[in-house]
């Protein structure tokens, strides 16, 4: 019986262990809530503190003005340190060369130097990925980048490494910009559209967002895409407008 119990105990703690790595937050916007994490209460964000608001676009995803005079952005605080940890975004933006320090997402306020702070940002034309030196880990061209495409912009803590991803929708897999000894801090704030010194923001659709205290395959999140629907084009919508208002006035012949 104490041989059962044991191995009961043994099952039971390694599931408690597997539980604690997981999936902690996603903001899928095409619910048309802007703020709840469908994983659960915890985590759900807030509009900053700016005088602008975060808006929902017709297809699903967030809309982010990007006017550092007005600013709007969301946040929430997160569970702190993580020894590895997945953040996972869809961006898509009519512009990707939008100044200096654009930020895209921040795990912390207080700039630069910050303890554990990181943010993704566009900086004069480089996505780049930024530690609490000040310094950029990562820092790649955006030159080659479509306005009219989705991407996955996706980065990793893997132990002493982080890795780097960017890759448009559609791709199939994961497009890797490279992987480092480094250590860019921890999952202290998820703050989407803003960098952490609050005074750089970036104009942008926003979706699908996933974060995880553990390290996930880049290829599953490039799979599932933007998670956004189609919006008709005006003239579309105008066309389906004009074939039912015929088709009303043929039933009263």
């Amino acid at each position: 019986m104490c041989k059962t119990l044991f191995t009961h105990l043994s099952v039971l703690a390694c599931m408690a262990t597997t539980s604690q790595a997981a999936l902690i937050a996603h903001y899928d916007f095409s619910d048309g809530d802007l703020l709840d994490n469908e994983v659960g209460g915890s985590y759900t964000l807030a509009q900053g503190s700016g005088t602008d608001l975060v808006s929902l676009n017709g297809d699903g995803s967030a809309s982010f003005s990007g006017d550092d005079n007005n600013p709007a952005w969301l946040e929430t605080v997160g569970p702190g340190g993580a020894a590895n940890f997945t953040v996972s975004l869809w961006v898509k933006t009519d512009s990707w060369n939008q100044g200096s320090f654009q930020g895209l997402f921040a795990n912390n306020t207080g700039g630069a130097g910050t303890l554990y702070s990181w943010q993704i940002d566009s900086n004069g034309g480089d996505i780049r990925v930024a530690t609490q030196e000040g310094g950029a880990i990562f820092s790649t061209s955006s030159a080659g980048l479509n306005s009219s495409s989705w991407y996955n912009i996706t980065l990793i803590k893997n132990g002493a490494d982080t890795e780097f991803y960017l890759t448009e929708e559609g791709a199939g897999s994961a497009n890797h910009i490279g992987t480092v000894v480094a250590n860019p801090g921890g999952l202290q704030s998820f703050r989407l559209g803003i960098n952490r010194n609050d005074d750089k923001l970036f104009t942008m659709d926003m979706a699908n967002v996933k974060i995880f205290n553990s390290v996930e395959n880049v290829d599953n999140l490039v799979l599932e895409g933007a998670m956004v629907s189609s919006v008709p084009e005006p003239t579309s919508t105008a066309l389906v407008g004009l074939a039912g208002l015929g088709f009303i006035l043929r039933r009263r012949r």
